[in-house]
């Protein structure tokens, strides 16, 4: 995926917001499903998911449990 950095300044808040979500979907193979961009990046594991995408066994052990100190958690380990 070929995406200049020039290129994104000119999109507004939304339009990142989105190619943000479609980066993600794409790297990963997840979706934010019906959460907007904010609560779905909320507990961490999308973002966990994101970094073993790139980097492989960068997190060790994603926490899954809905609290809101799991993605914390998560990103400590």
């Amino acid at each position: 995926l070929d995406v200049s950095l020039s290129r994104l300044e000119v999109l507004g808040p939304l339009k990142k917001k989105k190619f943000s979500a479609f980066l993600f979907q794409q790297v990963t193979g997840r979706s934010f499903g019906d959460k907007d961009f904010r609560t779905g990046l909320e507990n961490g594991i999308l973002l966990c998911e994101l970094l073993n995408a790139i980097k492989p066994g960068l997190v060790k052990k994603i926490n899954r449990l809905p609290t809101p100190i799991a993605g914390l958690v998560s990103i400590q380990n």
